[in-house]
């Protein structure tokens, strides 16, 4: 009985996640003998195809997701506001747990992520089953890839941001209890494993359509070759959940992907909400909405305070005039007043907001990087410290946009340094750009503050149908601080 509930579950999120056509809407689940009715023409499987990102993109992006809601817990950004859980995860201290009840006002936004990187799952299975049942189209290679590409980000995101997954797929039949989910690191070489194949069809001669990604123009398949790469060395570098599972981290395996990656900002162009729109990220830099932490501005000049005091006699800190990071001058602005409510804690002020997209979201229509050269450059100059080559990655963070953008002072090859510099880059660079970035970094540093939870657990809903065992498991709160699901480390 569980096993044909969360079949009917996995499957209604298909549904309302893909808009299919009426012939789809006939299939009882992926398990029928009469599948082949699903998919019966090359058509319908590239149309199918091309909408797999872009469900990803929506459930990374909109604001019924958790992106939001990783930012303020990662001190990258503040907002005092309840809206999306901005306000649960960053109280301080930290001694509210994510509120994982059915009964919770804000449960939505951690199922909503979850259900559509299945969504993106589900359907990348049934295109990969329709080409094994015989269904011809164009470019098996360009369509295998995608499929794979598609499973491959969904689980990889599945990893990252919850404790734990179900894996399924074309061949593997969806498990139904709960003691059937497997851990975030098998999901994470789960995701690889598709990734892999990914990259594997990526030889063959083909080409990816602006419209599938969302870019501004075609990717070849070595371009999209070189995506799949850095989706993989950005997995393995992300998921460690503490210091010690970073240093158990295959960082040569990192390099390999990290060095084979993109050399192009994968920029998403938003397309006035019609189709692609990073609308959390719109409200995470938006006046009157999410502000730059001071953990954040205290970077780029370290006379501007770190953290502001929970006091309403803390001095306002007046605007930098020497930064050491250029970048605040020109992708940051200064608040001379603030919006947020004082009674939810002075500490979420801070004296600057980012203000780098503003020309974008005036209509959402424009460049938003989703995955910056940046970030790559970053991967490949992590895995050369992490692999007895300091040297190497100092000289990799000494060309990239600390020193082109940040106009930086050349980072020493010393390994804390070079770490240092690496998490800089990922919070002044790489503002607001994908999902949780900032978050997964102060997770594997254990710089998230103490109470933390360190993972979202499966959502309550899923749960619900899994008819799994009051009260719904959780993490966060000082008290139980284990540093395995709830951060017992901390910057402050």
């Amino acid at each position: 009985m569980k096993k044909n509930n969360i079949v009917v579950f996995l499957f209604l999120i298909l549904l309302a996640a893909t808009g299919c056509k009426k012939s789809l809407l006939d299939v009882r689940n992926e398990n029928d003998p009469d599948f082949k009715s699903v998919l019966s023409n090359g058509s319908d499987v590239e149309t199918l195809t091309s909408s797999l990102f872009n469900t990803i993109y929506d459930g990374e992006h909109s604001y019924s997701g958790c992106s939001m809601m990783l930012a303020t817990a990662a001190d990258h950004v503040s907002c005092s506001w309840g809206n999306a859980g901005m306000r649960d995860m960053s109280y301080e201290p930290r001694n509210n747990a994510w509120n994982n009840s059915s009964a919770y006002s804000n449960k939505g936004f951690t199922k909503y992520t979850f259900d559509k990187m299945y969504a993106t799952i589900n359907t990348a299975s049934q295109i990969m089953k329709a080409l094994s049942n015989g269904v011809v189209v164009d470019n098996p290679a360009k369509i295998k890839a995608f499929a794979k590409y598609a499973q491959g980000v969904a689980y990889g995101n599945l990893a990252l941001i919850y404790d734990r997954a179900f894996i399924t797929d074309e061949n593997v039949t969806v498990p139904g209890e709960l003691a059937s989910a497997v851990d975030y690191k098998q999901v994470a070489t789960a995701a690889i494993g598709y990734l892999n194949e990914a990259i594997t069809q990526s030889a063959n001669t083909f080409t990816i359509p602006a419209s599938w990604l969302g870019t501004a123009a075609d990717l070849t398949n070595a371009d999209f070759k070189a995506l799949c790469n850095t989706m993989a060395a950005r997995i393995l570098a992300y998921t460690p959940r503490n210091k010690a599972e970073l240093a158990t981290v295959n960082w040569a395996q990192v390099k390999t992907y990290a060095d084979a990656g993109i050399t192009f900002d994968f920029n998403v162009m938003n397309d006035n909400y019609v189709k692609w729109y990073d609308e959390a990220g719109d409200y995470l830099v938006y006046n009157g909405w999410g502000i730059s932490d001071t953990y954040t501005i205290n970077m780029m000049d370290p006379t501007l305070p770190q953290h502001w005091d929970d006091s309403p006699s803390f001095p306002y800190p007046a605007a930098s005039v020497s930064p050491i990071d250029q970048r605040l001058n020109t992708d940051f602005e200064y608040v001379a007043a603030q919006w947020l409510n004082p009674a939810r804690g002075y500490y979420h002020f801070s004296p600057y907001r980012n203000k780098r997209y503003d020309a974008m979201y005036v209509n959402a229509t424009g460049a938003k990087p989703e995955v910056m050269k940046a970030e790559n450059d970053m991967l490949r100059a992590e895995a050369r410290a992490y692999t007895a080559d300091v040297a190497g990655a100092a000289a990799i963070i000494n060309l990239s946009t600390r020193k082109t953008r940040g106009n930086m002072a050349d980072v020493a090859a010393v390994l804390a340094d070079v770490v240092k510099a690496i998490h800089h880059e990922r919070f002044v660079e790489m503002y607001t750009t994908g999902i949780g970035l900032q978050f997964f970094e102060m997770r594997k540093l254990d710089l998230l503050q103490k109470g933390t939870p360190l993972h979202l657990p499966l959502p309550a809903g899923t749960l619900e149908t899994l008819n799994a065992p009051l009260p719904f498991y959780t993490f966060g709160t000082v008290a139980k601080a284990d540093g395995t699901g709830t951060s017992n480390g901390g910057w402050r």
